[in-house]
């Protein structure tokens, strides 16, 4: 490569990965607004008094009942409360453990064995995540169908209740006074932070009354449901006033190899939750968050915490909107609340290390009750079937089996519900009398008189649809002439393409005819590049239906038949970017382009006809453009080939100006058609932007679609025809 280009080439690769990274605003990360610094202070410290019971109780879940995994809860709350909040993409959003995130730790911590696998998966999950958001994954992971979003989180708010069962029963008093404090103290005030009330109530029961009190002490054997007294209470235990060094997990390689399913796993349904979560804060306050940068941040605060020994968090719904009703505003707020978690473990870590565990199965049974999507359920008798089986089916396979296989089998059915549901083509017949009004009455008229028959298609035309959609046009009867409208048709996959293949096909077989309208650019491009083009005929597309309409009358009483440029035209004569640098040079790649696929039969004597029209008057038009053709016997139907060159280059004119546009037409010396191509193709060539569309066309497709299908056509009698 020259050096100039090697130049230009690296300087466009650095400006376009600049605008790729534009999204991100690293340079905005380390910039804070204090304006709002009281809203964000309250916010902050609102959110960790909330944050606090939770963390220390979704850590001993992540653990399997581990007391020693409440430290681990605690420093995954400050680490991604702090980190997430600095790098990511939502103002307000507070990130720590969550109900939804814990459960999937701790069938890790026991499928895995331990808790330096589960932070091994961590670390892999946090890395995952940063690759999400530097892909610019965030709008992909979020097209998830609310029926799986709500059986996945009500069987989660499932396992969390279940799995506190055990340590309720050790003592079930204690846990009902938990709760009831919990459920008592909305009513005091609505803005209570009830969970915090209910872990301090609950401990300070425990700590004064338990060895006083013998009904405080009752147990619940869960066996065999036999009651006894138990002498003491699981407590947390130990909470360490400082932070270890950052470390990694010690994982023998093998064992590194087998966590990458968990770690990814870990990091879509993270994505998913913090994303969930981010999106409510926009609808609260009107906000807009960044996706991408937001994965960023939680994948660092992921990755960072499992190093220093804390779980994986996501953002977390509901402390979020705490925050946002305490007043927090920027990203402060959710730095402040990791300050104040760790203010609480420097200085009350004693306190801490007392809390019952039977206080945090209370609370975490609280928050499970509050994950439930109640609303949904009470829904159920009226909402569609499919929904509601998608939704059911997920909830139980959460809670009967693991989380991956929910999420595996949530997705496989929602995929056949979509695909159920794309089946369902729009397909209207115009004539049937149900959907008179599609057309008026005269054009319906006509339309039987000739028997022609309009179908109106709605909807995607994919592998789901298309059995449907013959069966649709094979059950009308009776016809010369089939109009599709196909405008409200977005997309098309190769087997909708084949279905309208097989019914041209069984048309041709009858002598009869298929139209196509309205048919969108992306649509086309597939029936072309799979050869269906070419079995319609490029001159039975109309862009509307009235159009389609006129053309379909025309056929059915013989009275005119269309000219249309896509007739003439073929994607093997179509040249971009051809290196010449003579008109001589020129003629002769053109001619031999023709006599390559059988259009001239003798080179010599076209070119000779060729450069004998040429003498007698330039071919050459003004804006560039040439149009250099003649008749010749070596030459068979009417073709054009159209030649984009490389360089312009000198052409006698009527501006005087360069050619770089050239269209060779080449006839036989009895075809009728010739000047009225011609004429055609002058027409077309003065329509606003179809030059510069020419110029900038990027494949020889784009040229032959602009040729055969977006330029017009032009009604010629049966007198010319003949």
């Amino acid at each position: 490569m020259p050096e100039d280009d090697s130049s230009i080439f690296l300087e466009t690769m650095d400006i376009s990965f600049k605008e790729y990274l534009r999204e991100f605003e690293f340079a905005e990360t380390f910039k804070f607004t204090f304006q709002h610094i009281k809203g964000d202070l309250v916010g902050g410290l609102t959110s960790a008094i909330v944050a606090l019971p939770l963390a220390l109780g979704f850590g001993i879940l992540a653990y399997n009942g581990d007391p020693r995994g409440a430290v681990a809860g605690l420093y995954g709350a400050i680490f991604t409360g702090f980190l997430a909040s600095l790098f990511g993409g939502t103002q307000r959003q507070i990130t720590g453990p969550t109900g939804g995130m814990t459960v999937i730790l701790t069938q890790m911590y026991i499928q895995y064995g331990g808790a330096d696998a589960l932070l091994g998966a961590c670390l892999i999950a946090g890395l995952l995540q940063i690759l999400y958001g530097f892909i610019k994954a965030g709008r992909f992971i979020s097209f998830i169908p609310y029926p799986v979003i709500v059986g996945f989180t009500n069987g989660i708010a499932i396992l969390i209740f279940t799995q506190q069962l055990n340590l309720f029963a050790g003592a079930p008093v204690i846990g009902l006074i938990t709760l009831a404090v919990i459920i008592a103290a909305p009513y005091v005030h609505k803005n209570l932070p009830k969970a915090l009330i209910g872990l301090v109530v609950g401990t300070a029961v425990s700590a004064l009354l338990y060895s006083q009190w013998d009904w405080l002490r009752v147990a619940i054997d869960p066996a065999n449901f036999s009651l006894s007294f138990a002498s003491s209470l699981n407590l947390i235990g130990e909470i360490p006033r400082s932070f270890s060094l950052p470390s990694f997990p010690s994982n023998d390689w093998q064992t590194w190899s087998r966590l990458f399913p968990a770690g990814l796993t870990i990091s879509l349904l993270g994505a998913l939750e913090t994303l969930l979560a981010s999106v409510v804060a926009d609808s609260v306050t009107g906000d807009r968050h960044n996706s991408n940068r937001e994965l960023i941040g939680q994948g660092t605060a992921n990755f960072i915490a499992g190093l220093f020994g804390g779980i994986a968090g996501t953002g977390a719904i509901v402390r979020t909107n705490v925050n946002i009703r305490a007043g927090g505003v920027t990203k402060i707020s959710g730095m402040f609340h990791a300050v104040v978690l760790v203010c609480v473990m420097l200085l009350f870590s004693p306190l801490v290390a007392t809390i019952p565990l039977v206080v945090l199965a209370a609370v975490l049974m609280m928050t499970a009750i509050g994950m439930f999507e109640w609303e949904p359920l009470k829904l159920l008798p009226k909402t569609p079937r499919p929904d509601a089986i998608v939704m059911v089916a997920t909830m139980v396979i959460t809670v009967v089996s693991d989380l991956i296989t929910a999420v595996l089998v949530g997705f496989a059915l929602a995929g056949f519900l979509f695909v159920y549901r794309m089946s369902e083509l729009g397909m209207t017949n115009m004539l049937d009398e149900k959907h008179a009004d599609r057309l008026p009455s005269e054009q319906e008229e006509t339309l039987r008189k000739n028997r022609i028959v309009a179908f109106d298609v709605e909807g995607p035309l994919f592998f789901g649809a298309a059995k449907n959609f013959v069966r649709e046009i094979e059950a009308a009867t009776d016809f010369k002439v089939v109009v599709l409208n196909m405008e409200n048709v977005p997309v098309i996959d190769a087997t909708g393409a084949l279905a309208i293949e097989d019914i041209v096909d069984r048309l041709n077989r009858d002598k009869k005819k298929l139209i196509i309208a309205g048919l969108r650019k992306d649509v086309r491009s597939v029936l072309h590049r799979l050869g269906v083009t070419t079995k319609i005929g490029v001159g039975n597309f109309a862009p509307d239906l009235h159009q389609a309409i006129q053309y379909a009358v025309s056929y059915a009483t013989g009275e005119v038949e269309r000219m249309h440029l896509g007739k003439y035209v073929s994607q093997d004569l179509i040249l971009l970017n051809l290196p010449v640098v003579t008109k001589e040079e020129l003629f002769t790649k053109m001619v031999e382009r023709a006599n390559k696929h059988g259009y001239i039969s003798n080179k010599a004597a076209f070119l000779d006809e060729l450069w004998e029209r040429e003498e007698s008057g330039s071919t050459g038009l003004d804006k560039g453009i040439a149009v250099p053709h003649a008749r010749s016997g070596s030459a068979g139907k009417i073709v054009i080939v159209f030649a984009r060159l490389e360089e312009p280059i000198p052409y006698e004119t009527l501006d005087g100006k360069p050619v770089d546009l050239v269209f060779m037409i080449a006839a036989h010396n009895e075809n009728n058609e010739y000047l009225q191509t011609l004429s055609l193709l002058g027409r077309a060539l003065k329509r606003p932007g179809v030059i510069e569309q020419l110029r900038h066309a990027k494949e020889a497709h784009d040229v032959f679609d602009l040729l055969a299908h977006e330029l017009g056509t032009e009604p010629v009698t049966s007198t010319v025809r003949a």
